[in-house]
């Protein structure tokens, strides 16, 4: 007996199937949004933890032309103007075809001396293809070497060129020429540094006509022409002098990352003092020469690195928490093809001794990664050290330094990370000034510390936690003036002071200024703004958190660094740690962990031109008039990148949540029947209910699953004669020969297990009390649907449709 009452409908089957679906797709975009919040939720604390904001100044102050010394070079073109020399009282600056001699105080022109290179070179220059700009004398170098001998040198039309000149009075003359090669640079644009230190002069610069043979230079000694692995395409920034070696900062193609690709590494390299080169092949050629990277970047699993560096301070000593150090800082950028960053760094110069003391770095082949060498492969004496005669130092020690010049560690920030970051800001950090060791009431001292940017801008900020935490960064950025008519590249900045007065002079106690250098001009503008009207309250004053400020309780005014009892508390107050005095009311001054979270505060101020600030408070209403004008780059500052990306991803999200809610709801809401979901809404499912039982009727194998889509045809089948017992035999090979005997009735009146999927008569009726289900010509199963049941030409309920089995 046969039977289907316990079989599941297949529409039923496809309906929890589509339901199914459903549910699944539903719980798939749950997970997806689940973890893109996760994503967003990393992402800001990611920011919050790892990430420096872009600090806000407290002051953005444009100075009025009252309150800025300017001296203007060469109207008619530009000086291109790099040095400045101090001495005495006059600064000594070096232009196009002139070095002016200013005075310190006011920058007025005391004299100049003209140096104007030969109608030969300059033919020569233009021969080779230089533009008549390029083809003057640009001075590169001054210095005094012994007290009244002034050197200086020039590119003389990429032909360099040095000068002797005895001073006397006010007058220079010429005692005697050298060549400049491998002293001073060919062209105005190239990068070079010098220092001139016991009766010698290092240089760092190019020495040839196109820029490509970099050289470190004292004459005799030089360092291997052409050779990678000594310099690699350098940009020379700095030098000085501490101990027995010659320190110089440079950025170079990182040789050691050469294999991954190309990338510029800053570096810090030395020579010693007592060098004299070595024997043979040797001579002429630094036997000490060592270089090391530095490391400027903010911490983390993947830091962020600033490998440029473009500047470096002069050598700063102090007591930073309870630690004395000597310190160098620095400028560091992004590539200019990477996100604009920039940042400040400070290394220690007993961290880096300690680095060039370390494991040196090698290469074995040059497919190979660089790796420490090892210690036992090291010769006696060790390389890179100062030795009485270099000249007497065994083969292995040279050839080792020769091709080991690089060390394996890098030179890491002193206080741990960068003490200020800018990122995303239209500029770039360009030059930085040190002003050391700024002592505040309370005996608190404090590196102040003033960076030129690349549009023009001068930013003053310190560390506000160096006087307690040698670890530890508190970035506090005071002001950001603007210096500048219009926009152009600071390409040197130095703090000269030249007196201290017993009575202020316009509220200043010293006549500190920090001079300016531009290409066209030079600029100078006093160090701070402490004795502004502006700032006539106890909170105000502590708020800016500057060392050259503090509040006169006596006075009742904001006073100026170096004033009568500056030292003594109980006169002064200043908290430039936390900007928050016990002694001041609340008034304006907000919760100073503000600023080192990326939002300005307290001021917004304008010099006017008579000198008076005139902006107000931030915090204060004001009618657009009397009150501060933002400025546009102000306005552009308030926006960081991680405060752009955090938007956009937030507004990513909510845009995905909205979409998915409204759609589920839309679904449900408007959803069609479940049969139209079915994959073949017109398919006749009695086919597949008769497909699912035949296998229950039978013990005949499976038929194997089919992989493409078969169409059953409906074949012409010639008549059969009624009463035959045979069915007509096919000719073999025929395609009929494969079909069975038609179906005989069995002698026990059952149905016989060999027909199935045998043909039946035109005629055949089964008996009405004979529980069978009937198949068609075809060997179809069918349910028996009674007498009146329409059936085609060949017994067929109906023809089949186009199935995958």
């Amino acid at each position: 007996m046969m039977t289907s009452a316990n079989s599941t409908s297949p529409p039923s089957k496809l309906s929890s199937h589509a339901n199914n679906y459903q549910r699944h797709q539903h719980n798939y975009f749950n997970k997806l949004l689940i973890i893109l919040i996760v994503i967003l939720i990393n992402c800001i604390v990611g920011n919050l933890c790892a990430w420096q904001d872009n600090v806000r100044p407290k002051l953005f102050v444009q100075l009025g032309a009252d309150d800025v010394l300017k001296f203007q070079g060469n109207d008619s073109t530009i000086d291109h103007f790099r040095l400045i020399l101090r001495v005495g009282d006059s600064l000594l600056v070096g232009g196009r075809n002139v070095i002016y001699n200013l005075s310190i105080f006011d920058l007025s022109e005391h004299n100049r001396v003209l140096w104007f290179s030969a109608e030969d070179d300059i033919k020569m220059c233009l021969v080779k293809g230089k533009d008549e700009e390029s083809c003057q004398n640009y001075i590169r170098i001054l210095t005094i070497t012994t007290p009244g001998i002034l050197l200086a040198c020039g590119t003389n039309s990429y032909r360099p060129m040095c000068h002797f000149y005895n001073i006397t009075g006010s007058k220079y003359h010429i005692e005697k020429t050298k060549p400049g090669q491998a002293l001073c640079p060919y062209g105005p644009k190239h990068n070079s540094t010098s220092v001139f230190v016991d009766n010698d002069l290092y240089t760092g610069t190019d020495a040839d006509f196109s820029g490509n043979d970099p050289i470190i230079y004292r004459e005799p000694l030089q360092t291997d022409q052409f050779d990678s692995l000594s310099l690699n395409a350098p940009n020379f920034v700095g030098s000085f002098t501490a101990g027995d070696f010659v320190y110089f900062f440079f950025r170079e193609t990182a040789v050691e990352f050469i294999n991954c690709g190309k990338s510029v590494y800053s570096r810090i390299a030395r020579v010693c003092k007592w060098d004299k080169g070595g024997p043979h092949r040797f001579r002429n050629r630094w036997t000490t020469f060592l270089k090391s990277r530095l490391n400027c970047s903010i911490p983390g699993d993947f830091p962020f690195y600033f490998n440029e560096i473009q500047s470096n301070s002069e050598l700063v000593e102090g007591t930073y928490g309870n630690t004395n150090a000597r310190l160098i800082y620095g400028v560091f950028t992004t590539s200019h093809n990477a996100i604009a960053g920039s940042a400040i760094c400070a290394f220690s110069l007993q961290e880096i001794s300690d680095t060039f003391e370390g494991n040196f770095k090698e290469q074995s082949s040059i497919h190979s990664t660089w790796k420490p060498v090892e210690k036992s492969k090291i010769p006696e004496p060790r390389p890179g050290s100062c030795h009485n005669d270099t000249r007497a130092l065994p083969e292995a020690t040279l050839t080792f330094i020769k091709t080991h010049s690089l060390m394996d560690e890098n030179v890491p920030a002193y206080f741990g990370l960068p003490i200020l970051t800018r990122v995303g800001t239209p500029y770039r950090f360009t030059q930085i000034a040190v002003d050391p060791q700024i002592k505040t009431p309370g005996g608190r001292t404090y590196d102040v510390i003033f960076v030129g940017t690349d549009h023009g801008k001068v930013l003053k900020t310190i560390n506000a936690a160096s006087a307690n935490d040698s670890s530890k960064v508190t970035s506090v950025v005071i002001e950001e003036l603007d210096v500048l008519s219009k926009p152009e590249p600071i390409r040197n900045l130095k703090i000269v002071r030249t007196m201290q007065y017993e009575n202020p002079k316009d509220g200043n106690y010293d006549d500190g200024k920090l001079i300016i250098v531009t290409d066209s001009q030079i600029l100078g503008i006093p160090l701070h703004r402490c004795n502004s009207e502006k700032i006539n309250s106890c909170s105000d004053c502590v708020a800016l958190q500057d060392p050259y400020c503090a509040w006169d309780k006596i006075a009742g005014k904001c006073r100026s660094h170096g004033a009568p009892r500056w030292i003594d508390e109980t006169y002064f107050y200043s908290e430039v740690s936390t900007g928050q005095h016990s002694a001041c009311p609340s008034g304006k001054s907000k919760d100073p962990n503000v600023e080192s979270k990326g939002y300005r505060d307290d001021f917004d101020m304008r010099m006017g031109k008579d000198g008076e600030l005139s902006g107000t408070m931030q915090d204060k209403s004001y009618d657009g008039i009397n009150g501060p004008q933002i400025r546009a780059d102000a306005i552009n500052a308030q926006y960081t990148v991680e405060t752009v990306v955090m938007a956009v991803l937030a507004a990513a999200i909510f845009a995905l949540l909205v979409g998915f809610i409204t759609g589920y709801f839309c679904g449900r809401r408007c959803h069609k029947d479940e049969d139209d979901n079915l994959p073949y809404p017109d398919t006749e499912y009695e086919y597949f209910e008769q497909r699912s039982n035949i296998n229950r009727l039978q013990t005949e194998p499976k038929l194997l699953p089919q992989v493409e889509e078969v169409t059953y045809a409906e074949p012409v089948l010639l008549p059969q004669p009624p009463n035959s017992n045979k069915m007509h035999q096919p000719p073999m090979g025929s395609p009929k020969s494969t079909l069975r005997k038609p179906m005989m009735p069995h002698h026990h009146g059952g149905v016989n297990s060999e027909t199935l999927f045998q043909f039946q008569p035109d005629g055949y009726n089964p008996p009405r009390d004979m529980n069978y289900r009937g198949r068609d010509n075809f060997g179809t199963l069918r349910s028996h649907q009674g007498d009146n049941y329409r059936r085609d030409g060949f017994s067929t309920t109906r023809s089949v449709k186009k199935v995958y089995l």
